[in-house]
């Protein structure tokens, strides 16, 4: 494992980090939809945080599967 400080890191922070990458994703869906429809570009917000933070989160945990198969 001290050979890959990476998987370190994003074993650690993977909570953080998921919430950090759902948060960013979200509003750039939201930049775009508010530019494209107007306020309602808005109403992504609810529905794309919790999809964004379940991908980045599914990412983190199969990292933590594999990680903990091959040490």
């Amino acid at each position: 494992m001290d050979r890959f400080p990476a998987l370190r890191l994003i074993l650690r922070f993977g909570r953080l980090w998921s919430l950090f990458v759902a948060i960013a994703a979200t509003g750039a869906l939201a930049w775009l939809l508010v530019g494209s429809f107007g306020l309602a570009g808005y109403a992504a917000i609810p529905l794309g945080l919790p999809f964004f933070y379940f991908m980045a989160k599914s990412y983190v945990e199969l990292i933590q599967i594999v990680v903990e198969m091959v040490h």
